[in-house]
Order: structure tokens, then C-alpha cells, then sequence
């Protein structure tokens, strides 16, 4: 893997639902925001399906928070059942 790199896993492709992780080494990461998806970006998924956080967790030494409107910090309380501790 090369690092450091980024991977979106939100608002890559839409407006809503930030969250970004800063892959800094194969064993450190950082998360920017971890927001909700809504309006367009949410009408193909699935209510409560699309607040579940699908990827790793483990390696998130910390949350960069850019700002606190629902769609950059939404996904907060999933992201902590997760197993997100920091």
C-alpha cells in the first residue's frame, strides 16, 4: 500500500455524507468528519443502512471534525459502535 494517501468514504461523489481518511502508514489513519448522507445522496441506500460505517476502524488514531452541520458529523454515533475509541 502506498501511503500516505486518501480514501473517501463519503462525499466523493456527492455533497453530503463527508468522511475522508488520511492513510498515513499501513498502521495510522486519520479520519476527517463522518457525516450523514442526505437528500439525493441518500435516495438509493437504505434508512438505516447507510449510517452503518463499513470500513476499518482500528487504525484511527484520531477525528478531524471540519465543522458540526449533521452532514460532516452524522455518522458519529455509528462510528463509535464501530469500535472507534480515541
Amino acid at each position: 500500500m502506498q501511503t500516505p494517501r486518501i480514501v473517501h468514504h463519503g462525499a466523493a461523489e456527492g455533497v453530503t455524507g463527508s468522511c475522508h481518511r488520511l492513510q498515513v502508514s499501513e498502521e495510522h489513519a486519520l479520519l476527517v468528519d463522518c457525516g450523514l448522507f442526505q437528500g439525493q445522496d441518500a435516495d438509493h441506500l437504505d434508512s438505516l443502512e447507510q449510517h452503518r460505517v463499513r470500513f476499518p476502524v482500528d487504525d484511527v488514531l484520531a477525528l478531524v471534525v471540519t465543522h458540526v452541520h449533521i452532514d460532516h458529523i452524522g455518522r458519529l454515533p455509528y462510528l463509535l459502535a464501530a469500535g472507534h475509541r480515541s
